[in-house]
């Protein structure tokens, strides 16, 4: 029997989750009110750092003992910068013009946790695992992410040039790889993060699977080297720079929702143009791509042509096929995702809907 590989580290460095309010949501209960679940990734060797959006708002879960579909999960790199106040700016509150609600407000994102990672071969693939340090003991917040307080997940990277089923909605956004990286591909649709460069183009698409949610230093043969950290330590606000009179600090200290009452009353908030605001493009895969918001009209493109009565699951396999149609269809497709979990008669009740989804 072949002797297995020893772990090697890749990367590693501090990790950062945030979740941004649905817009005009004010307060945060539950997943359904949520429009974003980000992740920071901070390596400790060189100055870029990475923002990524991941999909189903959540990371992936991990059931032992058997594999499920809940259990994957896509990140999508939405930025990538040497400079902490791009990353800061990319989560402020933002505020734009609509033809017939006038001024609408987009949330800021508000820390869910912090934590020190590292990225590590493991037999013949590679893993992002990761300690949570803050908040000490996940909570009812953390809980509805699926943030552990330790976990690991199998990493890969997509061919952006070979359609994988669940990520045509990725066909419009591809990464500008040189070639020297997309030699690295060859024919595969996936490679490992054996090279953490990968990570650092924009619209580089990842696959996230659970692994293990204990015993993750152990099974790995890694330290990750946990601190202890409060509101004058966390790197939250001394590496990234969040001000923190303008974030909720009781998800990311204490593990739970902040009533509306805990809200910061003072925030620096983002004036987006009419090119950047919800529903009207913006730029794909940059900083509107964090808090876009697709229009009615742009679902109702997607789904031109369905035979109704449709099932969630049904209209979500429909804008999938369909995704080619529009402009900024990863935003779409997940908006049907996001939609209440039931049968829908009519384009018009699929509407109606919508305005619980933004």
């Amino acid at each position: 029997m072949a002797e297995k590989e020893k772990p090697g580290i890749v990367e590693q460095g501090d990790i950062f989750f945030f979740y941004r309010p649905k817009v005009g949501k004010e307060e945060v209960e539950e997943i359904k009110d949520v429009q974003r679940f980000y992740m920071v990734t901070s390596p400790e060797e060189g100055k870029q750092r990475r923002l990524f959006i991941l999909g189903q708002k959540q990371l992936p879960k991990i059931v032992e003992g058997k594999s499920t579909s809940e259990e994957r999960n896509w990140a999508l790199n939405v930025l990538t910068t040497s400079n902490t106040e791009d990353i800061r700016k990319e989560l402020l509150p933002a505020e734009y013009e609509t033809e017939t609600r006038g001024k609408r407000r987009v949330g800021p994102a508000t820390p869910a946790g912090e934590g020190k990672y590292s990225i590590v071969k493991h037999d013949n693939h590679t893993e992002l695992a990761y300690v949570l340090e803050l908040p000490p003991v996940p909570g009812p917040t953390q809980k509805e992410f699926e943030i552990k307080k330790e976990a690991s997940y199998i990493i890969s990277v997509k061919n952006p040039d070979i359609q994988v089923p669940g990520f045509k909605a990725f066909e419009e956004r591809k990464p500008q790889y040189p070639s020297s990286v997309k030699e690295k591909f060859g024919d595969r649709r996936w490679i490992n993060v054996e090279d953490p460069d990968l990570l650092n183009y924009e619209n580089t698409q990842v696959l996230l699977i659970g692994a293990r949610k204990r015993d993750v230093e152990e099974e790995l043969g890694i330290d990750l080297n946990e601190e202890k950290e409060t509101t004058n330590t966390a790197e939250l606000f001394n590496e990234l720079k969040i001000r923190k009179d303008q974030v909720p600090l009781k998800p990311l200290l204490k593990g739970d929702f902040p009533g509306k009452e805990e809200m910061p009353s003072e925030r620096e908030v983002q004036q987006l143009s009419s090119e950047e605001a919800p529903g009207r493009g913006g730029k794909a895969g940059g900083r509107a791509a964090a808090s876009r918001a697709p229009s009615a009209a742009a679902i109702a493109k997607i789904l031109a042509g369905t035979d109704f009565p449709k099932k969630k699951d049904e209209l979500v396999r429909v804008a999938e096929k369909n995704a080619g149609r529009v402009e900024s269809a990863q935003d779409i497709v997940q908006t049907v995702r996001d939609l209440p979990d039931r049968k829908y008669n009519s384009m018009a009740d699929v509407e109606k809907a919508l305005g619980k989804v933004s």
